[in-house]
């Protein structure tokens, strides 16, 4: 089982899948423990298939369907459909015949009855419509992201600019980029190792002439965090920290302030000067 946690912290799902196909014996005999690593895996698959490349996209998604209509995988419906309809994005993108082949496949999503009679569609056209057949792409601005959540966080991100000059500053750097799963997992409990490939730390501070290592970690709270399921999140991001014997500084903005990024160099110069007594 630890095999797929390892393969999942180094985004191999090739080799996932494969595993999945080929330690049926094992894993049926762990029934309840693959449920849990399938939960795991189809929120994990999601993420990772809404941001990678296309191509890779269509086949894993294609396979993973697969792999569930023959009972080696679990999935629930909703995810399926996510599934469904990701990979029909992707393969659309590869061509006319590959998004027909997926389409064939899908069992949830209404586009894939839009693709598949599209097709009959096509096949009714003369050769002059052709031209008008060809799919015209415009960049989509209003689906990106910004690299700041919020105006506090690019505030503290200036804050540490000018404590730290000389260090690269990183915002929202996911947990399994920070830390190796294989050598932390042992020290954290189920939610906690579920909660690894899913957390991020707001600010990490890389030392350029260390080799780019992580030095400094920051968290930028807020009376959000005061909410319960806040709360639990934060618990078990600091239970990762613990577990490898590192300080995660959490630092409260003041709602009062006026001069946010004056507090916050404050505030961070003296948790500098604390660590190095």
């Amino acid at each position: 089982m630890e095999d797929f946690y390892r393969l999942m912290a180094s985004q191999s799902w090739g080799e996932i899948l494969k595993l999945a196909k080929t330690q049926q014996s094992t894993l049926k005999n762990n029934k309840l423990e693959w449920e849990r690593i399938c939960s795991f895996l189809e929120s994990e698959f999601i993420s990772y298939s809404e941001r990678e490349k296309p191509v890779l996209v269509s086949k894993l998604c294609f396979d993973y369907i697969k792999l569930n209509m023959a009972g080696y995988i679990y999935l629930t419906e909703p995810a399926l459909l996510k599934i469904e309809e990701i990979g029909l994005k992707s393969s659309e993108l590869q061509g006319d015949s590959e998004a027909i082949s997926f389409a064939k496949i899908c069992r949830y999503s209404s586009l894939a009855k839009d693709v598949i009679n599209g097709s009959k569609n096509v096949k009714k056209t003369s050769v002059t419509s052709e031209i008008t057949q060809k799919r015209t792409y415009f960049p989509r601005t209003d689906w990106l992201n910004p690299l700041f959540k919020s105006s506090l966080e690019y505030e503290f991100y200036q804050a540490l600019k000018d404590v730290f000059p000389s260090y690269f500053i990183y915002p929202n750097v996911a947990l399994s980029n920070i830390f190796e799963y294989a050598s932390i997992s042992s020290s954290l409990s189920p939610e906690e190792q579920s909660f690894y490939f899913k957390g991020v730390v707001d600010f990490v501070v890389y030392d350029p002439a260390d080799n780019h290592m992580p030095k400094f970690f920051f968290e930028v709270d807020s009376f959000y965090h005061d909410r319960p399921e806040a709360r639990l999140r934060d618990e078990k991001k600091d239970a990762i920290f613990n577990a490898a014997s590192l300080q995660l500084h959490r630092i409260r903005a003041e709602s009062d302030s006026l001069t946010t990024k004056s507090d916050f160099r404050k505030k961070i110069n003296n948790i500098m000067r604390l660590n190095s007594l």
